[in-house]
C-alpha cells in the first residue's frame, strides 16, 4: 500500500513539474500560439529574445521562404530593402567601412541571387544586406550579416541557420532560426535574436520592439509559407 501511495505521489509530482510545462507548451503549440520569452543579458543593452512556433508547411517549403533573401521586403515586417550581397564585395566593404546605408548600396549594386551559393545537403554561407524602417524617434536601421547556413540534417526535416553583423549602425544583431519537423507536414520553427539599436534607443523601446517584432516575423514566414503552397497545389510557378 505504501509503494503504491509512493508511486501516485511521485507520478503527481512528475505531472507538476517539467513535464507537465512541456505538455502545456506543447498544447499552446497545437492551438497556434506563439511563445516568445525575453532578457536582458546582464550587464549590457542586448536583449535576448525567442519565439517558437508551428508552421502549417513542411521544413523544406519554410526554409525556402526564410533563405529568399532578396524577396524579404516584400513580405518580412518593417522591411524597407533586402539584397544578398556578391561576396566578392565584403572586402571592400570592411576596408571602406561605409558609415550610411546609400554608400553600403552604391558598393553592392544589383543583388545575386542566392542559389547560387547553396550546397544542398551541406553547410554554405551568404552576405545580406538589409535596411529597416524603426518608430520615431529612432533612426533607420541598416546592416550586413554573414549567414551561415546547414542543411545537412535537411533528409530529415532539420534546417540551421544563424549570423552575425558585419557592418551597421546597429550595436549587435546576431540570430538564429532552428527548423524541425512536427506532426505530418508542419514545421517548428524557433527563431533567436540577441539585439541592441545602439545610439540613445531607450530600453522601453528595445524592449517593446523586439517583443512585437519577433511574433511579427514568424506570422509573415507563416503567410508567405502558405502561399507557395496554395501555388504548388494550383501547379502555378514559384518565383524566386
Amino acid at each position: 500500500m505504501k509503494s503504491l501511495f509512493g508511486l501516485i505521489i511521485g507520478v503527481a509530482v512528475v505531472l507538476s513539474g517539467p513535464l507537465s510545462g512541456f505538455v502545456q507548451t506543447e498544447k499552446r503549440l497545437v492551438a497556434g500560439e506563439l511563445i516568445s520569452s525575453s532578457e536582458a543579458v546582464a550587464g549590457t543593452r542586448v536583449r535576448r529574445s525567442r519565439v517558437i512556433g508551428i508552421i502549417d508547411a513542411p521544413p523544406h517549403i519554410v526554409w525556402e521562404v526564410i533563405t529568399d533573401n532578396n524577396h524579404f521586403k516584400d513580405f518580412m515586417p518593417r522591411t524597407l530593402e533586402s539584397l544578398v550581397v556578391d561576396k566578392d564585395l565584403i572586402p571592400l566593404i570592411r576596408k571602406t567601412k561605409p558609415n550610411n546605408f546609400l554608400k553600403v548600396k552604391k558598393i553592392i549594386g544589383k543583388p545575386v541571387d542566392p542559389r547560387i551559393y547553396q550546397v544542398k545537403g551541406g553547410k554554405y554561407s551568404i552576405y545580406f544586406y538589409s535596411l529597416l524602417d524603426f518608430p520615431w524617434p529612432i533612426s533607420n536601421k541598416w546592416y550586413i550579416i554573414k549567414i551561415d547556413r546547414d542543411e545537412t540534417r535537411a533528409a530529415d526535416g532539420i534546417y540551421q541557420s544563424s549570423w552575425d553583423m558585419v557592418i551597421g549602425n546597429l550595436q549587435t544583431n546576431q540570430g538564429s532560426w532552428l527548423l524541425e519537423p512536427y506532426g505530418k507536414s508542419q514545421t517548428k520553427a524557433t527563431y533567436s535574436l540577441l539585439t541592441d539599436p545602439g545610439g540613445c534607443t531607450p530600453d522601453s523601446f528595445i524592449n517593446m520592439g523586439t517583443e512585437k517584432t519577433m511574433p511579427d516575423v514568424i506570422q509573415a514566414v507563416r503567410r508567405r509559407a502558405g502561399e507557395l503552397m496554395r501555388q504548388g497545389q494550383s501547379g502555378s510557378v514559384i518565383i524566386r
